[in-house]
């Protein structure tokens, strides 16, 4: 059994309360002692005599944090070192959110997207990338060699609890508190004929999937309300699945409905959503959770003012709910996060010309012979650009605007740097600057502003709550990851997948929140949340989930173009007692759990 000393350093225990000078001791996958001068006490000279001892003087020791909106079931199969998790102090993903997962997969499998590299080996995207408001589904059975050549890895399971099985049997970097994607479930019990109502016997198969999932690990059912198959559940359906939940003191997750359907008779918004969510919480007596919530009351222009008040009146509308007995919680997307999804080549922006010629050298080789240059642009600018996927397509014709909408984040010209599209062309059309510049710098990078937006008051005001837990709406990756194939424009995690905490600490150093009340919103807010009663504190006999920090030079180190690195000033992670990453080195010693 392993023993671990820190030394010297301030604890900050996840509780809010002020840091305090301490030792703590580590003995297997559990903290037996917090105090000063521990290396004097002789009840530990045995322990401490073969210890590993880490000085920490400088730092801060704090919970691992616990990442309260996380998509990373649905990539540590691929991905089970979690070096993205790991690497910004996440020791702890509660994921199976929006509806998504992996499992059960008795007949289908619906495209989650970071397997994309199997996934597009028995079915190609569509052309020019995905809408995630879409579903691509497959038979599973065709998934399994496919993935095996993708990853490696076995895909080796079928239901849910043979899922999680796979996942302790080949260790995870990182825990993973997971609920039942209610996707899947659903699409396994009515296959593609999915845009209707369940039929009662449809709602038992999902009834028994979901107590199969639970019997086998999950802590209960994610929803995921503007993606399909989910959004055509019925409210019976959902009403029989969350009282299975309830029965089994269990949590719904939901990622409420607002996104407008053809399906439905009738407008949707947040604030409709949530109250969905909200009268379903009030009917079974689940215990639910608001994913990435937001401001249910917007006003158009928004002020910072307005947004206050519509933040205040969503909060006041759930405090409503609590007062007739609903157990409702939330998390938030802090400031600089913005989802997993992160094309960052301007190559990029044109996708399908891209692989239409099968790499960017050869897209360049082509913009410099004969007139294809001229074919593209005249296409793209009659409003004709050929991708299909949301991240990839502009219509300069219906948005006149649409060269004020990205700024350059990497060029071989420095000026440009910053900079739209409109300002960098200082005059020239802009699609054919744009088309220039990919010819002569195809690795230029650009980042769409709407996706990172400096301001967001409606965000602060939740993240300022008390009772805020922070989410960060990504998968889990290596730092080798990337969607795409070799020669297309590079597919790869948001800058929040590996280092949306330190943005979040960043910033809240910044307003001059205490550290101690940032770091509870991410350590001991989210345990209360899910439920754990042995993490997300610094706390004699629970489990030894650490960080050290160091207190004065901490940073995300954000690098939009690439951001698959680490943070600064993360010293040590420690999983379940073991040393997970030491000084940026990642050991891969896979001492996660499924919890």
């Amino acid at each position: 059994m392993s023993t671990i000393l820190i030394k010297n350093g301030t604890v900050v225990d996840g509780t809010g309360a002020p840091g305090y000078e301490a030792d703590v001791l580590i003995k297997g996958d559990t903290i037996v002692a917090i105090g000063p001068n521990l290396t004097v006490r002789p009840e530990f000279a045995g322990d401490i005599a073969s210890a590993d001892i880490i000085d920490a003087a400088g730092t801060y020791v704090t919970p691992g944090f616990i990442n309260m909106h996380s998509h990373g079931d649905c990539s540590a199969a691929m991905y089970p070192d979690m070096e993205s998790s790991l690497g910004q102090g996440i020791t702890t993903e509660f994921a199976g959110h929006c509806g998504l997962g992996l499992a059960p997969i008795q007949n289908h499998w619906l495209y989650m997207f970071p397997e994309k590299k199997a996934f597009t080996m028995v079915n190609p995207e569509p052309i020019g990338g995905i809408n995630p408001y879409g579903a691509y589904i497959v038979p599973a059975d065709a998934m399994r060699p496919a993935f095996k050549e993708a990853y490696g890895e076995e895909l080796d399971w079928t239901t849910y609890g043979e899922y999680l099985d796979h996942l302790r049997r080949v260790g995870t970097g990182a825990n993973l508190a997971v609920v039942a994607g209610q996707s899947l479930i659903r699409l396994q019990a009515m296959g593609t004929d999915y845009k209707r109502p369940a039929t009662e016997e449809e709602i038992r198969a999902q009834e028994g999937m979901l107590n199969e999932a639970m019997d086998g690990g999950a802590l209960g059912l994610g929803l995921g309300l503007d993606y399909q198959p989910s959004l055509y559940a019925s409210h019976e359906e959902l009403v029989r699945l969350m009282t299975v939940v309830k029965e089994r003191g269990g949590i719904v997750t939901a990622h409420t409905r607002h996104v407008p359907n053809a399906y439905y008779d009738h407008e949707v918004n947040f604030c409709d959503g949530l109250k969905e969510f909200l009268e379903l919480g009030l009917e079974t007596g689940a215990r639910i959770h608001v994913s990435h919530i937001q401001n249910a009351y917007p006003a158009s222009p928004e002020t910072d003012e307005m947004a206050n008040a519509g933040v205040d009146q969503t909060l006041a509308l759930m405090e409503e709910y609590r007062k007739k007995g609903v157990a409702v919680t939330w998390d938030v997307i802090p400031h600089r996060a913005f989802g997993p999804f992160h094309y960052p080549m301007v190559a990029g922006m044109f996708q399908p010309y891209v692989e239409q010629c099968g790499s960017i050298e050869n897209f360049v080789r082509a913009l410099k012979v004969g007139n294809y240059r001229d074919i593209i642009e005249a296409e793209i600018r009659n409003g004709n650009h050929a991708s299909r996927g949301v991240f990839t397509r502009f219509n300069p014709k219906a948005n006149p605007n649409w060269d004020v909408a990205q700024k350059f984040t990497k060029a071989k010209d420095p000026s440009i740097l910053g900079k739209t599209i409109r300002e960098a062309a200082n005059g020239q059309d802009s699609l054919k600057f744009l088309l220039q510049l990919v010819a002569d710098d195809p690795e230029a990078c650009i980042i769409q502003l709407n996706r990172q937006p400096d301001h967001t008051p409606d965000r602060d005001r939740f993240v300022a709550r008390e009772e805020a837990t922070i989410g960060l709406d990504v998968w889990t990756f290596d730092y080798d990851a990337c969607l795409n194939r070799d020669g297309l424009p590079l597919e790869c995690g948001s800058p929040a997948t590996y280092q949306g905490m330190f943005f979040y600490l960043e910033d809240e150093r910044n307003k001059g929140t205490p550290f101690e009340t940032a770091v509870r919103k991410l350590t001991g807010n989210a345990a209360d949340c899910i439920g754990l009663s042995d993490r997300g504190r610094i706390r004699e006999g629970y489990k030894a989930d650490v960080l050290i920090i160091d207190r004065e030079n901490f940073s995300a180190c954000e690098r939009l173009y690439d951001p698959r690195c680490g943070v600064n000033g993360l010293n040590y992670v420690i999983v379940g007692g073991r040393i997970a990453v030491k000084n940026g080195e990642h050991t891969h010693v896979r001492s996660g759990c499924i919890l």
